[in-house]
C-alpha cells in the first residue's frame, strides 16, 4: 500500500476547515497509507479532540509537531500572514526521516487521488507546485528571479531530502529576514526567490484556484490557460482563495463540494451555525472614491480602466481578452499552406486566440480549411492596390483591436495596412528598408531557419521568448460530392494525381518523362489523374496527346482548390513539381513524391519525417520516379 504524507499548519480557527480538508484527502485515497502532520504553536485540546475523533473513524495517523514560535519573531509578517505561514519550511528538519510531503493550506480539499504527486521524480527540485494567477510577472520581477514563473506556496510537494541536503531552512531564514523591505507575501516570497528555478511547475488541478480564475483576475496565457479549462473539469486539489465555503458570499464554484464533504465530518453542524450566523457581505460605499477614483475592472474576461469623478464613471477598455493574430500572406497556395505551422503555434502559445488570414480573392479556400484558421478576409491586390483601395480595406477591416499582425515576405503593402490597423506587434522578415522602419519590437530573438515553414513560423518566437512547435500542416476540406469527384469515384481502381508543371518552367516536368511515368502506372494498375490549371498546364497535356500519350484521365482547369484536396484525399499518391499541390497533399495526409527539377528544394520541398513523402532533386527520371512512388 502506498503511503503519503500531508501537512497542515492550523490554529484553532482553522481547525475545523483542516478537518474537512483531511477528510477529503481520506475519502478520495482510500488505496493509501496516510500520515497527517500538524504543524502548531498553540492548539487546545478541544481541536485535538477533533482531530483524535477523525483518527479513530478513518484509517490514517496523525504526527504532532509543535513549534516555538520564537523561532520565527525576526521573520517578515503581514496582515494576510500569520506566523503559521512560516511553519511549513521547518518540516524537512523536523522529519529526517521523510524523503518527501505534500503540505496544504487549512482552506484546501482533495478531491481526487494524489499518489501521482508521491509517485513522480522530483530529481534536485526542492518543490513542485502550481503557478499563481495574479501578479506573477511583477513578483519575478520585485524579487530579481531567474525563472519565468512564480509558484503559490498554498500547495507544495517538498523534497525534505534535498531541502536538508542543501540546508534550505536557513538559506530562506536569511534571505527573509534580510529582505523585508521588499518581501510582499511572506513565506511565498522568500520560499520563490531562494527556490527559483529549482522547482517543477504542477498542472492547476493540483492548486485549483476558482476565485481568481472566476474573477478574470488572472494573467496567464498559452498553456496555462489550456491548463485551466481542463482543471476546472476535475480538480484534484481545490484552494478556496478568498471568502470561505463557511461564511455567507463566498461565490466559489467549489462551495457546495466543500460542504459535500463537510456534511460527513463532527464538524458540520458547528460550520453550519457558524455559516448561519454570519452576515452577507456588504457593498461598501467610500465617499472619497465616489468623488475621485481610478481602478482597474475585469468584465468578459477583458481588462478596463474605470474612472470615477463626482460619482459618474467613465470605463475604457484597455486589455482583451481574445487576442487577434492577422496574417497577412497575399502570396500563392504553397506560400499559404506553409502558413498553417504558424496558425497552430498561435493557438498553442494563445489558446483563446482568433486567428485571421488575409489572402487574395482566388486563394480564400487554401486558408479557410487551414487547421486553427478563425477566419479569412480577401485582399484584391487588382482594385485595392493604392491609396483609396488601402484606405478603405482599412476602414472595412472587421477587427479593431490586433494584437499581433504577421506579414510574410516582408511585403511593404501589408506592413503599412497592419501599421494603419494599429497592431500591437507586428512580426516580419527585416531585409528591406520599411521593415527597418517599422520593425518588430519583441525583446525575444529568433532562431535562423532554412525552410520556408520554419522561417514563417520562427516570427512567433520574437513575441513569445520560446521555441516554435514543429508541427505538419493540416487541411480539414469538407467532403465534396460535385461532378468531377463523382468522376473520380465512379474508378473503380486506385488513382495516382500527377502534377507535372509549375508557376516556372525549370520545374516542369519533361514531356518524355511524364510518358514513361504514365505507362508504368497504368502497368502497375493504376489510373494516372493529370492536375493543374493554366495555360502552361494544357499546352504540356496537348504535348503528350501529340506523344501518343493519353492513356490518363485530365482534369485541367477542372478543379476548386476544395475540390482538389478532396480528390488528392481519394489518390493512393501523389506526385508533384509543383509545391503547392505538394504541400496540400502533405496537408491532406496523402502519400507524396515531391520532385525538383531545379532549385528550391531546401526551403519548399516536404520535411522528412512530418509526411509520408519521398524528395526528387536533380534530373530523375520516369523509372526513378516511379520507384519512388513504390516507396511512398
Amino acid at each position: 500500500m502506498a503511503k503519503i504524507t500531508i501537512a497542515y499548519a492550523p490554529d484553532d480557527g482553522y481547525i475545523n476547515m483542516t478537518i474537512v480538508s483531511m477528510f477529503s484527502a481520506i475519502q478520495n485515497n482510500l488505496d493509501s497509507d496516510i500520515e497527517f502532520l500538524i504543524l502548531y504553536s498553540e492548539l487546545s485540546d478541544e481541536s485535538k479532540d477533533k482531530l483524535k475523533s477523525l483518527v479513530s473513524r478513518h484509517k490514517c495517523s496523525i504526527r504532532y509537531l509543535k513549534i516555538d514560535k520564537e523561532d520565527f519573531k525576526d521573520f517578515p509578517m503581514s496582515k494576510w500572514v500569520t506566523v503559521q505561514a512560516w511553519f511549513r519550511i521547518k518540516i524537512p528538519d523536523l522529519c529526517p526521516d521523510l524523503d518527501r510531503v505534500l503540505y496544504l493550506d487549512c482552506d484546501t480539499l482533495v478531491n481526487g487521488s494524489v499518489k501521482e504527486l508521491f509517485e513522480m521524480n522530483l530529481k534536485d527540485n526542492y518543490v513542485a507546485a502550481v503557478k499563481d494567477v495574479w501578479g506573477v510577472k511583477d513578483y519575478i520581477k520585485r524579487l530579481d528571479m531567474k525563472s519565468d514563473s512564480y509558484f503559490n506556496s498554498g500547495v507544495l510537494l517538498m523534497n525534505c531530502k534535498q531541502f536538508r541536503k542543501d540546508n534550505l531552512f536557513n538559506k530562506i531564514k536569511e534571505y527573509a529576514i534580510q529582505n523585508k523591505k521588499i518581501i510582499k507575501f511572506c513565506d511565498q516570497d522568500s520560499l520563490n526567490k531562494v527556490i527559483d528555478e529549482k522547482k517543477i511547475n504542477l498542472p492547476q488541478k493540483f492548486n485549483f484556484m476558482d476565485t481568481w480564475w472566476r474573477n478574470y483576475y488572472n494573467q496567464y496565457e498559452g498553456e496555462d490557460l489550456v491548463n485551466y479549462e481542463e482543471a476546472k473539469k476535475s480538480p484534484i486539489i481545490v484552494h478556496l482563495t478568498g471568502p470561505k465555503p463557511n461564511m455567507k458570499g463566498c461565490g466559489n464554484s467549489m462551495c457546495e463540494k466543500w460542504w459535500y464533504y463537510a456534511r460527513l465530518t463532527d464538524v458540520y453542524l458547528e460550520e453550519t451555525e457558524k455559516f448561519n450566523k454570519s452576515k452577507d457581505p456588504k457593498k461598501q460605499i467610500k465617499i472619497l472614491s465616489q468623488i475621485f477614483n481610478i481602478k482597474n475592472e475585469y468584465r468578459n474576461k477583458d481588462k478596463w480602466k474605470v474612472l470615477t469623478i463626482l460619482g459618474i464613471k467613465i470605463k475604457f477598455r484597455k486589455e482583451f481578452n481574445e487576442k487577434v493574430f492577422v496574417i497577412f500572406n497575399t502570396a500563392f497556395i504553397g506560400d499559404i499552406l506553409l502558413n498553417n505551422t504558424l496558425v497552430q503555434n498561435i493557438k498553442h502559445f494563445y489558446p483563446e486566440s482568433k486567428v485571421v488570414f488575409v489572402v487574395q480573392p482566388q486563394f480564400v479556400d487554401v486558408a479557410k480549411y487551414q487547421k486553427g484558421v478563425d477566419d479569412v478576409i480577401a485582399f484584391d491586390k487588382k482594385h485595392n492596390n493604392n491609396l483609396w483601395g488601402l484606405i478603405k480595406f482599412v476602414r472595412n477591416f472587421p477587427y479593431k483591436h490586433i494584437f499581433a499582425s504577421f506579414v510574410l515576405y516582408s511585403n511593404d503593402r501589408n506592413l503599412i495596412i497592419s501599421k494603419m490597423l494599429r497592431a500591437k506587434h507586428i512580426m516580419t522578415e527585416p531585409h528591406a528598408l520599411l521593415t527597418k522602419l517599422i520593425p518588430t519590437k519583441e525583446k525575444y530573438s529568433r532562431n535562423t531557419y532554412t525552410h520556408k515553414k520554419d522561417i514563417a513560423t520562427g516570427l512567433i518566437e520574437s513575441l513569445t521568448g520560446k521555441a516554435i512547435l514543429d508541427l505538419p500542416i493540416v487541411y480539414n476540406v469538407p467532403e465534396l460530392d460535385t461532378e468531377v469527384i463523382k468522376e473520380v469515384k465512379s474508378i473503380d481502381k486506385d488513382i495516382i494525381s500527377i502534377t507535372a508543371t509549375s508557376k516556372f518552367k525549370p520545374k516542369d516536368m519533361p514531356v518524355d518523362v511524364a510518358k514513361d511515368l504514365i505507362a508504368r502506372i497504368n502497368n502497375s494498375g493504376c489510373v494516372p489523374v493529370m492536375l493543374g490549371q493554366g495555360e502552361v498546364q494544357r499546352e504540356f497535356v496537348q504535348e503528350l496527346k501529340n506523344a501518343g500519350c493519353s492513356e490518363f484521365l485530365d482534369l485541367t482547369d477542372r478543379t476548386t482548390i476544395p475540390e482538389l484536396a478532396n480528390i488528392l484525399k481519394l489518390s493512393k499518391a501523389l506526385i508533384s513539381v509543383d509545391t503547392g499541390t505538394m504541400h496540400l497533399g502533405n496537408a491532406v495526409n496523402t502519400p507524396t513524391v515531391a520532385v525538383f527539377y531545379s532549385h528550391g528544394k531546401e526551403m519548399w520541398a516536404p520535411q522528412l519525417g512530418l509526411y509520408k513523402s519521398t524528395v526528387l532533386s536533380g534530373k530523375p527520371t520516369g523509372e526513378e520516379i516511379f520507384q519512388a512512388l513504390e516507396q511512398v
